[in-house]
């Protein structure tokens, strides 16, 4: 279950240490550092799930021979419902492996569900999820199987967030134009099927912009300028799939395939930010027509936005094209009080990441961002806090520079010896 020689539990480790809901480009720039390539999961598969939890052997959980040498350490660790593991010390993503297993029997019923369901964007979640699940990796493509069948979903349902999916599975953003039903996904279908949304806008703006067609760019550039609204739909995954869970997943297993799904939100593209931000540079603000279009879209994300990303991206952009220096300041205290009120929502660390009060948690964090987004989410979490915006983005600051400083030290710690 390998994903570009990093497995899917390795992720999830890292994420844990972040408090898994950093803004997703801390996540998938410290993911994407991580360089370990450790082997498949050495794992049994649970059985079917009865009144009792069967867990695989911890046993056949094994340390790989990377910087951390390759003697094991027996150590436990706090699992809820399965009480204290014997896990490898050395290895940090042993606990991550041992739950991918442990997981396997809801996940694949879960998926099943998916793709039996009534439900339209439920259905076609599970499609776009199905290899990526199923394989191991966000970044895994789906097979042409399953792919068709989603691209003939979103042709046939009119649903701009299907449709969405299609263009996603499909890379449609990407040259060469894809091939084989892929040629029936287009961006401009997306466009007219969503005319007041700025992402499909974007999308094609970067299309303009590779091809080096200024004028196709200014046009739709414009479009996504004059949109009323912001969603790239990859957000909403777990919120489109979660109804679908089966009712009867212990706690540990629902937290766990949450995070899978978190992950492969991350991971998707979200390449509208890239080119508005290549179409925004500091030096095309000289152009008072390109500034006055940067400055609405920048407002649209502040304004309208459904994460953090929207949120941080708009702040950045609207520096550029001339905000104040007090409201940018304030934004961004903003943006890191609410990532902070999240952080404190949910599990904090890899001590109780998968205790049973970490569990409870994250699902209740988890419940909130399918109810209200990712933004109303975590305004919610600080509201409940009793901090002050900026007491909460002191912490969250102090909280990224202790991160940082742990995996600086760990990138720097001299290989291990292995041991013979």
């Amino acid at each position: 279950m390998i994903d570009n020689g990093r497995p899917r539990f390795q992720r999830l480790q890292i994420w844990g240490l972040a408090a898994l809901f950093l803004l997703v480009l801390i996540v998938a720039i410290t993911g994407a550092r991580r360089q370990d390539g450790l082997g498949p999961i050495a794992a049994e598969t649970p059985g079917n799930r009865g009144a009792e939890v069967h867990a695989p052997s911890a046993a056949r959980v094994t340390t790989p021979a990377n910087k951390l040498g390759s003697h094991a350490i027996d150590s436990t660790v706090d699992i809820c419902g399965l009480g204290k593991v014997p896990l490898d010390a050395n290895d940090p993503f042993a606990a991550g492996r041992y739950l991918d297993a442990v997981s396997s029997n809801a996940r694949n019923r879960w998926l099943s569900a998916l793709l039996n369901s009534g439900d339209i964007r439920a259905r076609s979640t599970g499609l776009f999820l199905k290899d990526k699940l199923a394989g191991g990796g966000a970044g895994l493509p789906i097979d042409e199987q399953t792919r068709d069948a989603l691209v003939q979903l979103a042709v046939g349902a009119g649903d701009p967030a299907v449709y969405a999916l299609a263009v996603y599975a499909c890379n449609t953003y990407s040259d060469p134009t894809p091939a084989g039903s892929c040629q029936q996904i287009t961006l401009t279908t997306w466009a007219k099927l969503d005319p007041d949304n700025a992402v499909p806008w974007l999308l094609l703006a970067g299309k303009a912009q590779a091809g080096k067609d200024r004028a196709a760019e200014a046009a739709a550039f414009g479009q996504a300028s004059r949109a009323n609204r912001t969603d790239a739909y990859n957000f909403s995954l777990y919120a489109y799939a979660e109804s679908e869970m089966p009712s009867d997943l212990t706690p540990l297993e629902r937290w766990y395939l949450s995070l899978e799904v978190f992950g492969i939100e991350a991971a998707t593209a979200s390449l509208h930010y890239h080119v508005a931000g290549n179409h925004c540079s500091a030096a095309a603000m000289s152009d008072d027509g390109i500034r006055q279009q940067c400055d609405a879209l920048a407002e649209l994300w502040v304004g309208k936005g459904t994460n953090l990303l929207d949120l941080s991206m708009g702040t950045h952009i609207g520096a550029r094209a001339g905000w104040s220096q007090a409201r940018v300041s304030g934004l961004t205290d903003e943006r890191d009080a609410l990532m902070q009120a999240i952080t404190q929502a949910s599990p904090s660390g890899k001590d109780d990441l998968w205790t049973c009060e970490g569990v409870h948690r994250g699902n209740a964090y988890m419940a909130e961002r399918v109810r209200l987004g990712e933004i109303g989410a975590a305004r919610e979490s600080a509201e409940r806090s009793g901090l002050s915006v900026s007491e909460l983005a002191q912490r969250q600051r102090d909280f990224i520079a202790k991160i940082q400083g742990d995996a600086q030290r760990f990138e720097q710690a001299p290989a291990a010896e292995p041991t013979p």
